[in-house]
């Protein structure tokens, strides 16, 4: 057996660069996000000869063909609820690209329709400032996301704008106390200007900001003040549970209002992602980072065409580690 790796911009060049070099009886082993930015595909080939008619052929890796591909990927597409349009949109692309991986054909589907865009913290010349409305949890990502910077011994310091909400500032502080992380409190925009200004070169800046409502004109006037004086990245916090309409709503509030990306939450409770699909797909805005863990030292992870995939066929992905021994 043959093992080559791929890399592309997107997982859909990548594919491509395996078919055209391996053919389409390529094996794919792994996937993962390259350090590049791209995506890198490991894929095999077997030359070994084929097995002669007297001798009994022996199952040695994941695969199923391709209308059966297809027929996973509709069965669990209805299960999760997604619009028959963007449903019917999704299966084209994957039969388009399909093989005898699911999670990579409706990987390649995903990568042709959405948008993804994850945080960085390594690139801390901005700031992050956590928006959304209440009860989203921005608070426990801003925690989540001080607790890697500080397991990676980078410098970090907290801003709160959260000073109205009962409990609010606690919560923060119980945090940075453990992580002995800076914590500075302010409560309007002026003051988050001059908290930022006078941070030392490379430190981490996490803001957290009040759930607020973004259907108010003066709590709305509130945010779009807050992100214009952070001037770094306004990262829109939502729940993947909510229903579609009043999610693609928000969205586009949040959006007006200086949001460059999405980071989800609750999808440890959310089993149906068709609401949570529809929102990305019609509000165009890209994905970042998901949840799914109250844990303040699990980071939200990276969102890719490939994580989200396996997200949506958790079950499918589970057996295909088992199967080919990867795990990415």
């Amino acid at each position: 057996m043959r093992l080559k790796s791929f890399y592309g911009p997107t997982l859909t060049e990548a594919m491509r660069l395996v078919r055209d070099t391996l053919g389409d009886n390529a094996i794919i082993v792994s996937t993962r996000d390259d350090e590049m930015g791209g995506i890198r595909v490991t894929a095999a080939i077997d030359e070994t000869p084929s097995p002669s008619s007297h001798e009994p052929e022996t199952e040695v890796s994941f695969e199923v063909n391709g209308s059966e591909v297809i027929e996973i990927i509709a069965s669990t597409l209805l299960q999760h609820n997604l619009p028959p349009s963007l449903a019917e949109r999704l299966l084209a692309s994957a039969t388009q690209y399909a093989n005898d991986d699911p999670v990579l054909s409706l990987g390649a589907a995903f990568d042709a329709h959405f948008r993804f865009l994850p945080i960085v913290q390594e690139d801390n010349s901005k700031p992050l400032i956590f928006v959304g409305p209440p009860g989203a949890g921005k608070t426990l990502c801003t925690a989540k996301f001080a607790t890697q910077a500080t397991l990676a011994k980078r410098p970090v310091t907290v801003i709160s704008t959260d000073t109205e909400r009962a409990g609010g500032m606690e919560q923060l502080a119980a945090f940075t106390r453990l992580l002995k992380v800076n914590l500075v409190e302010i409560e309007d925009p002026h003051a988050l200007r001059d908290a930022i200004a006078i941070q030392p070169p490379g430190t981490t800046i996490l803001i957290d900001t009040p759930g607020r409502n973004p259907f108010n004109a003066g709590e709305r006037k509130q945010v779009s003040s807050l992100v214009s004086a952070a001037g770094g990245e306004a990262v829109l916090v939502m729940q993947a549970d909510l229903d579609s309409n009043e999610a693609i709503d928000i969205t586009q509030e949040y959006r007006n209002l200086g949001a460059t990306r999405f980071l989800i939450t609750r999808l440890d409770i959310t089993r149906r992602l068709g609401s949570f699909m529809r929102t990305v797909f019609e509000s165009r805005l890209p994905l970042a980072n998901f949840s799914s863990t109250t844990k303040v030292t699990e980071a939200p992870l990276p969102l890719n065409p490939i994580a989200l995939a396996r997200l949506v066929l958790p079950e499918t992905a589970q057996a295909q580690e088992k199967a080919t021994g990867t795990h990415d």
